[in-house]
């Protein structure tokens, strides 16, 4: 009897153990008197919010996402056609590919950038709604579409009198930074294309507790050394980490605090630290 209740006993320890390790700890909500004054030492910064900030975050465990290697033969028939026959330089750890005036570069981790020098027919006016299409049918003859991918940025450039348009990779509602294509559409056709699509492999340690995005724009606010207005105008939680030449990367989950001057930071979720 009594090795059978110190058995009992024994599992019911080990199962109360891996479910509170398992469990995410709430230590990062903030209070109500915490927020109004958050609020309080923002407004004595000159920071105002033009976006609407959730009450909390989500708990989050690491993301282990990898680049894939690139099929040379198929993305050489897209960039310059079949049977194109562009010359080859090596540079690096690229491969640089040449026909006429068109240049794309593979890199030996998957990056793909590719240059358009051609002149072409200029139109008389590009409109957003015009350079939105021709970069989605883009995307579709040339780069690799995602359905994941969402249009996050897209802005106006007034030396090729064109736009730059930002796509982000999202994996279960949450975006990863390091996964994005960015395409520039001018009056003339697409003129450079960057495509860098880093894909999830798995969750890696258990979910844990994340600060709120109010500390973490607070934390922008504090590094900011300006007494200027500013407006800030993004709230988003998902994945970062720097660029590393490496097969997997192991990215943090983080709050990106987007301002209205087009200004990104990225706060680790954890630590409250600025990304680098």
């Amino acid at each position: 009897i009594i090795l059978i209740l110190s058995f009992v006993l024994l599992n019911l320890f080990l199962v109360s153990n891996i479910w509170n390790k398992a469990k995410p700890v709430n230590d990062f909500n903030l209070t109500q008197t915490q927020q109004e004054q958050i609020e309080t030492l923002l407004k004595q910064k000159n920071v105002s919010l033009d976006v609407d900030i959730p009450h909390e975050g989500k708990p989050q465990s690491f993301l282990e996402i990898s680049l894939r290697p690139i099929d040379e033969e198929k993305t050489l028939e897209r960039f310059f056609g079949e049977n194109s026959q562009p010359i080859l330089e090596y540079k690096n750890d690229s491969k640089n590919y040449i026909l006429d005036e068109k240049q794309l570069i593979i890199t030996q981790n998957g990056e793909i950038t590719y240059f358009d020098n051609r002149e072409g027919k200029k139109a008389t006016s590009l409109t957003k709604e015009k350079a939105k299409k021709m970069a989605e049918e883009f995307l579709e003859s040339h780069g690799e579409v995602l359905e994941q991918a969402v249009l996050s940025n897209m802005t106006y450039d007034a030396r090729s009198k064109g736009y730059l348009l930002e796509y982000t990779r999202y994996h279960e509602g949450f975006f990863i930074a390091n996964s994005y294509a960015a395409i520039l559409v001018t009056p003339s056709g697409v003129k450079m294309y960057h495509q860098c699509w880093m894909y999830p492999v798995s969750y890696i340690g258990r979910k844990r507790s994340v600060i709120s995005p109010l500390t973490a724009v607070m934390r922008v606010a504090t590094e900011i050394e300006t007494q200027e207005p500013f407006v800030i105008s993004d709230v988003e939680q998902g994945f970062y980490s720097k660029s590393y030449n490496a097969d997997r990367i192991q990215a943090a989950p983080v709050w990106k605090i987007g301002l209205d001057n087009g200004n990104i930071y990225y706060i680790n979720a954890y630590t409250g630290e600025i990304e680098q």
